[in-house]
């Protein structure tokens, strides 16, 4: 059993990742690239921020690891998969549909846990699922009213984002029961560069310096940085309750949206915000 100052500790891990991840909106909409040129870089340069860290005080580990190959490529695979999903998932319907749909990864995820990882799902959780599900719904109601007049396919691949992405926390929470979270998290940045190459190819690089800054902030801090916190938090805590605290992401992005893209939050969108926030309260509180 894992002490309470454990979990604590991993409450916190997970909510300052999400908080970060917030931001990502505000870099990607002021980086000149396409969305797939993006994760490519945002991976690479993941891979680049840990690899230091990794032949210094962990490299021996990082040999072992590969023996535990399979579980490593199939993250790389999820990570691109839930991705590339979304993406395609943005080409065919309206940017924050996609990302409302993607939304939906937490409620597979704990799903999931039950059944792979033994977790007993408790009520607690199914009623902090339903709430921030609700918030999600109102901050994102225009677009979510829309889905039944949208591009099927698009609303599939955005379905499939979320299970993608579920499949990719369920698979790190195993492979943490072998390895160092550090080492998960490199691998799965490592892995997953292959599936977005192609992407790199024939992309426009003549972005200026500031969109550059930008590309390694993305991929040293909010990616290589939050998503290894991310994983360490995992590692301490439940998945259920890892999964209801991702949901301050889009409150984080609101909050960003505000400060740095004058976007007006509206009413419902506060409301949404709020509703999240007491889930997260309720599901960790306990």
């Amino acid at each position: 059993m894992l002490s309470i100052n454990s979990k604590i500790i991993g409450y916190l891990y997970i909510t300052i990742a999400s908080i970060i991840w917030g931001y990502n909106g505000v870099l990607v909409n002021w980086i000149p690239l396409s969305p797939y040129t993006i994760a490519f870089f945002r991976v690479l340069f993941a891979s680049l921020s840990l690899s230091p860290i990794i032949l210094l005080t962990q490299r021996r580990e990082a040999i072992k690891a590969i023996h535990h190959w399979r579980i490593l490529f199939a993250l790389g695979l999820m990570l691109s998969f839930g991705w590339g999903f979304l993406f395609q998932s943005m080409k065919l319907i309206p940017i924050a549909s996609a990302v409302f749909l993607n939304y939906i990864a937490p409620i597979f995820a704990t799903f999931f846990a039950s059944i792979f990882l033994n977790e007993k799902i408790e009520r607690i959780t199914i009623f902090a699922l339903i709430l921030s599900m609700i918030g999600v719904l109102m901050i994102s109601y225009p677009q979510a009213s829309e889905l039944g007049s949208l591009n099927p396919l698009g609303i599939i691949f955005g379905l499939l984002a979320g299970l993608g992405y579920a499949g990719f926390i369920i698979l790190s929470k195993k492979a943490m029961s072998k390895l160092n979270s550090r080492i998960v998290a490199f691998y799965s940045y490592l892995t997953t560069i292959p599936f977005l190459l192609p992407f790199f190819i024939n992309a426009n690089l003549s972005i200026g310096l500031t969109a550059w800054i930008l590309l390694l902030m993305l991929g040293f801090f909010n990616t290589g940085f939050a998503v290894t916190l991310y994983l360490s938090g995992l590692n301490l805590i439940k998945v259920q309750k890892a999964v209801i605290l991702t949901y301050i992401e889009p409150v984080s992005a609101i909050t960003f949206g505000f400060l740095f893209l004058a976007q007006q939050p509206t009413l419902l969108t506060l409301i949404g915000g709020s509703l999240i926030l007491i889930a997260s309260y309720i599901s960790t509180s306990k």
